[in-house]
């Protein structure tokens, strides 16, 4: 039994737990049993765990805070591997971790304990200029964890047609009702997709139905992009994920690590980058753009294996 270990909130975001969710279905089809430990009692990640049926389990931060929670859930659960998806993990957690005998896997860590773990899995790091520690440690694309159901729906788009706008689980940062200003002033339509976690509705108060598609929480994102030709994103994985699935993007860096992530995949040909969540250049969307070089490069350049090796390589370590 491995343990995959997450937090998630509005100001963290979701993609955290979408990967863990994506980890455990991979894992599930080597035969491998894992459960998704929830720090906090974030309600939209909830909701989202129980319409997934992902084994979980929630940890309250007042038991975090004021127990023995790690060693509870390793005599619960049987437990031989601990994956942290926090970003940071400290040193005293992490040498709890390796005090109960468990193998310590992390994600995208830079905390004081990262260096204890036997596997720091960080595909990004070097798009971001990170040095991460950890006894191994998995860089690359080819390491990104992303939706398995991309591969039904990847496809090379070949003019662009129609546009949608999807700012990850929560936009933290309300950029949605940014874009939406500029779009109807320019009398432009788009399909935008709202995540379980967006509390913005105020601001979209009032919308013309004829102009914007508002969708919240679909049930697969992958899909509901496959319909688009143009996608809108944030600078996280869900940019990664329209690559992989041939669909060219406008970016905007919602947080500062996230500008690395832009300018990667602007400079693999698959996406413009716009700018930071609060100085964005929307006129980029009335530049021409090769749909089909775009479609390619993002194919070609980003796959969806990387939930397949990373399970391989959790497998090997566990023995």
């Amino acid at each position: 039994m491995f343990i995959l270990c997450v937090k998630s909130s509005h100001s963290m975001g979701m993609g955290h737990l979408f990967r863990m969710i994506y980890l455990h279905a991979a894992l599930q089809q080597m035969g491998v049993e894992s459960v998704l430990v929830l720090i906090g009692e974030h309600a939209p990640s909830v909701e989202w765990l129980k319409k997934s049926g992902t084994p979980h389990t929630i940890v309250t931060d007042s038991a975090v805070a004021d127990t023995d929670w790690e060693a509870q859930l390793v005599t619960r659960f049987g437990v031989k591997l601990w994956v942290n998806d926090q970003l940071q993990t400290d040193e005293m957690h992490a040498s709890k971790i390796k005090d109960l005998g468990l193998a310590l896997v992390t994600f995208d860590d830079l905390g004081s304990g990262s260096k204890l773990a036997d596997l720091q899995v960080a595909a990004l790091a070097d798009t971001r200029g990170e040095v991460v520690a950890g006894k191994k440690v998995l860089t690359g694309v080819k390491y990104l964890i992303l939706s398995p159901e991309i591969s039904r729906y990847r496809r090379i788009r070949l003019s662009r047609g129609s546009l949608v706008a999807s700012f990850g689980g929560s936009d933290t940062f309300g950029v949605t009702a940014n874009l939406v200003e500029w779009l109807s002033k320019r009398r432009m339509t788009a399909t935008l997709i709202l995540g379980p976690g967006f509390d913005h509705e105020d601001e979209l108060a009032g919308l013309d139905s004829d102009t914007f598609i508002v969708k919240k929480s679909v049930p697969s994102l992958a899909a509901e992009f496959s319909a688009h030709d143009l996608a809108v994103t944030g600078g996280g994985i869900t940019a990664f994920e329209a690559a992989a699935a041939g669909l060219p993007t406008v970016t905007v860096a919602n947080e500062p690590f996230e500008a690395g992530h832009c300018r990667y995949l602007q400079a693999i040909g698959c996406s413009v980058y716009a700018g930071q969540h609060d100085n964005v250049d929307w006129s980029i969307l009335e530049q021409p753009f090769d749909i089909e070089k775009m479609s390619r490069a993002g194919i070609g350049a980003v796959d969806v294996d990387g939930a397949r090796r990373v399970a391989r390589e959790l497998v090997s370590l566990s023995g």
